[in-house]
């Protein structure tokens, strides 16, 4: 009986009242409930932490960390997975918890923000890009050993093995290009086109 009436505790606000709240509270708490690769690759609002809902025994343990006398926001993509989130936290003795309606794409619609990633200052981006350059270098020197293997006439289980080395080196090295060009490349509403277009290449 006491979970039916747990979920009127919090309170769900649009995207406007969301940034409003988010500039009065400096201390509160934003928790991102998506997954990974939502937060990783699809914006995210400025401050957030990841706690993954779709992992309930992660999500509850890593709750229950949290001080309940604090303000907290929680959002998702579209409102509906952060809407029993804030029921789950209720449950838990939250009190000071407001959901923002719609999700992190009707904050993006509402408020026309282009991009909703903290940017990286100079410094983020060179060291990026050298954290990049890093990656390339390793897996252009073990196509280079693919190559002399093969010279050499070497089981080409090993060979195999190496090019599997490769791929995951370049699916690792894409991840971070994705990311850079989330938090650097997305300066028009093309460019933002272009980012869900390769991404959905590569989760495809």
């Amino acid at each position: 009986m006491e979970s039916e009436t747990i979920t009127t505790v919090y309170n769900f606000i649009s995207p406007q009242e969301t940034k409003k709240l988010i500039a009065k509270k400096s201390d509160m708490v934003i928790i991102d409930v998506r997954t990974e690769k939502e937060f990783l690759y699809e914006g995210r609002l400025e401050g957030a932490i990841l706690i993954d809902f779709k992992k309930p025994r992660i999500f509850k343990r890593e709750i229950k960390k949290l001080d309940r006398k604090k303000t907290y926001l929680i959002y998702c993509a579209v409102g509906r997975i952060s809407q029993k989130a804030c029921t789950e936290m209720t449950s838990l003795g939250f009190e000071n918890i407001y959901g923002m309606k719609g999700g992190l794409k009707s904050w993006q619609q509402d408020l026309d923000l282009i991009c909703t990633i903290s940017k990286l200052n100079d410094e983020e981006i060179i060291e990026a890009r050298k954290s990049i350059i890093t990656r390339l270098n390793k897996i252009e020197g073990q196509v280079k050993g693919m190559k002399k293997m093969l010279l050499n006439g070497e089981y080409c289980g090993d060979i195999l093995n190496q090019s599997l080395a490769v791929k995951s080196a370049l699916n690792s090295t894409n991840q971070e290009i994705m990311e850079m060009f989330s938090n650097v490349c997305i300066t028009s509403e093309e460019h933002k086109k272009d980012f869900f277009k390769y991404l959905k290449k590569l989760m495809g």
